[in-house]
């Protein structure tokens, strides 16, 4: 276990931000980053806000790419030089939020972005989230605290504690480490739960490459989805999520936007 050293806020005035681009940090893969990610398309698309979105997850080939749920995301290669301006190009269509998917071992790339590019950012109105997700696993807690030592101040941050396949985790990593304790106290993330999924469920969710909404909707070719239980889960599922989101409004939309919770 490192120590991660969270820096008190320079206290200057900086502008109200107008536009928002949320990320989900890379680094530890199988912790549900992508479904989260997936989720927050939703909820801005129920609130009338059309996100512009980006996948730098140019390895994942499979269907559990954020692309292959949402065709129109950008696929672009995190380490390609000039590649992380996509957000600001995406700003530049019109879109007030930019919601983007990192790759693993991301975090060297978009750190580096962030010291040359965080200060101007700030400047033309554009505030950052950065969306950790975790598990009951030492290792995920700890590519959060690594990310929040480089980006500090730099963003915003919403934890999404994902219970996986352990309903009602106690999550005793995250809430016994010392660093996170230093991390919550300083830097002060949105802390979120996302509820645990049936495996079976969520293995159907992959095969078909299928959002929560479209099993919603009825629109997934699929016999297992249209069994009334299963669409009452995927309800069930997405009500939690959005109730977080909708606690972490603040730090993922624009000022003075005026999204609302779907009633599903």
């Amino acid at each position: 276990q490192t120590h991660t050293h969270m820096k008190t806020p320079k206290t200057e005035m900086t502008p109200q931000p107008t536009k928002r681009a949320v990320f989900t940090q890379g680094d530890k893969g199988g912790v549900g980053k992508t479904e989260v990610a997936l989720a927050l398309a939703s909820w801005y698309r129920a609130g009338g806000i059309e996100p512009a979105l980006l996948d730098f997850d140019i390895e994942n080939a499979n269907n559990s790419g954020f692309q292959s749920f949402f065709p129109e995301a950008d696929k672009l290669d995190i380490h390609q030089e000039g590649s992380l301006d996509a957000f600001f190009s995406a700003f530049d269509s019109g879109a007030d939020v930019v919601l983007a998917d990192l790759a693993g071992g991301a975090s060297n790339a978009t750190q580096a972005w962030f010291e040359e590019a965080a200060e101007y950012a700030t400047d033309m109105g554009v505030a950052f989230t950065a969306v950790g997700v975790t598990t009951n696993d030492a290792g995920s807690i700890q590519s959060i605290l690594k990310w929040a030592g480089h980006l500090q101040h730099s963003v915003d941050y919403l934890v999404v504690l994902n219970e996986m396949r352990s309903p009602r985790c106690d999550f005793r990593y995250w809430s016994d480490d010392p660093n996170v304790a230093e991390f919550v106290k300083i830097l002060e993330p949105v802390v979120i739960r996302m509820r645990a999924r049936l495996e079976e469920f969520q293995a159907e969710i992959r095969n078909n490459a299928c959002t929560l909404d479209a099993i919603i909707a009825g629109e997934v070719d699929s016999k297992f989805f249209h069994y009334t239980r299963n669409i009452v889960r995927a309800k069930i599922y997405q009500r939690g999520l959005y109730e977080g989101f909708e606690s972490a409004r603040q730090i993922l939309l624009p000022e003075d936007s005026c999204i609302q919770l779907p009633l599903l």
